[in-house]
């Protein structure tokens, strides 16, 4: 199915809208439901009771500091939730610089205690060096996360969010980028986004995909 015949299946519940630095708290809780089991997740904790929290903290640090929601984000809201959101970093800024990486840490910390430290630690700078290294250089909006809460999941949610930030793409005639393990690729090959090959992973982690959609004009 090509995106363009996609326009009444994506439609979906709510409305989208640009997200601000005042979703964060809510969005941060959807996102650490949306991805709790999702692969690359549990390589990084594997213990569940962590990672319920840490996940949390871990995109508070993503949506305020590293990818910053009120640059490109989009979220949606319905019958006064938020269902989900996309997180999307504008060309040249999808590397935040380490200082800014840095200042949510100290809640990680909180969050793993100090015994689980080393390990997440270890595991999150190799997976985080294997994705640089794989991304590509020209100028593209990236795709950081697109989660939607398990209980709206299958309800045109994610096609939604996904819709409002190629549009923009489209809009501009810029490329779109985005990671993901491999039983997704199907899900992206439908909006337009083309495998560029395995990334090299660290041992042990989920084989991931860099997928690369060309820029095009509406």
């Amino acid at each position: 199915m090509e995106f363009d015949d996609l326009r009444e299946e994506l439609m979906g519940p709510g409305t989208v809208r640009a997200a601000t630095r005042a979703d964060v708290p809510a969005l941060a809780r959807v996102m650490s439901r949306a991805f709790f089991d999702e692969s690359q997740f549990v390589w990084l904790q594997p213990n569940a009771g962590l990672r319920s929290s840490l996940l949390e903290g871990m995109f508070r640090l993503e949506l305020r500091h590293v990818h910053p929601i009120d640059r490109g984000g989009n979220v949606l809201r319905a019958n006064g939730g938020l269902l989900g959101g996309a997180v999307w970093a504008p060309p040249g800024r999808w590397k935040a610089p380490m200082w800014r990486q840095l200042r949510g840490t100290p809640r990680l910390f909180l969050s793993l205690g100090r015994g689980n430290l080393r390990g997440f630690a270890t595991r999150g700078k190799a997976l985080q060096d294997a994705l640089e290294e794989a991304h590509p250089v020209e100028p593209h909006w990236y795709l950081a996360a697109l989660g939607v809460d398990p209980d709206a999941q299958g309800q045109g949610v994610g096609a939604a969010l996904m819709r409002a930030g190629l549009d923009r793409c489209d809009d501009e005639g810029a490329h779109a980028y985005l990671e993901c393990v491999e039983h997704l690729v199907p899900y992206y090959k439908r909006f337009g986004f083309e495998p560029r090959g395995p990334i090299a992973m660290p041992d042990g982690a989920p084989t991931q995909v860099g997928m690369w959609r060309p820029g095009r004009t509406r």
